[in-house]
């Protein structure tokens, strides 16, 4: 059982609508143990379960990853990443003459404090959150996983996109694989990219 925290009374309506930040002056209550990075599940007022997500010090204090339970499933990176890659393949970024693009947008893809970009074989990844950062060797194995995509290798890139504030001391470095040549083809089109 994750750490709860209880909001305030009506401050629960974002999360209804399904917005994932639960901000710091909405709360009415949290244990004193949490650290940054940690799982909590949000409730309502009277109690009702909200969502669990990850908790950050600061104005955006939870981050949802799941609404309406109090659990996050073993499968959730890789579920997610994949829709993600189903929804780009639909969008027909996903194609011989296309494998750059932008496969997991934080919010936008349902993985608030998270950037994935694909550059040919490599994954390149960024975490906003410190829940992010912790779960990194998930998501990088995650990634290695998905469908119509060939991951080989995944590096991680959060040296300069976390908040300055979490002393997390992340390294740009290789999660899985190392480098094996950098040339990336968008639209027919082949570029030598420099993600280091």
């Amino acid at each position: 059982m994750h750490p709860e925290i209880i909001l305030k009374p009506g401050k629960e309506e974002s999360l209804l609508r399904h917005h994932p930040w639960v901000f710091s002056g909405a709360i009415a209550k949290m244990p004193q143990n949490i650290e940054e990075g940690d799982y909590v599940c949000v409730k309502a007022s009277d109690g009702r379960i909200l969502g669990t997500g990850h908790y950050q010090i600061g104005s955006i204090t939870v981050r949802i990853l799941e609404f309406n339970t109090d659990s996050i499933p073993e499968d959730f990176f890789y579920r997610r990443l994949q829709n993600a890659a189903d929804l780009r393949k639909t969008l027909n970024l996903i194609r011989p003459d296309n494998d750059c693009f932008r496969l997991a947008h934080g919010e936008g893809d349902f993985l608030p404090g998270l950037v994935v970009d694909i550059y040919g074989d490599t994954a390149v990844m960024q975490a906003h959150s410190p829940g992010m950062h912790f779960e990194r060797n998930r998501i990088a194995e995650a990634l290695t996983r998905i469908r119509g995509i060939n991951i080989r290798n995944v590096y991680y890139k959060s040296e300069t996109t976390l908040p300055f504030k979490a002393r997390l001391d992340p390294h740009n470095d290789y999660l899985v694989g190392g480098f094996d040549g950098n040339i990336a083809t968008e639209n027919g089109l082949q570029f030598n990219i420099y993600w280091l």
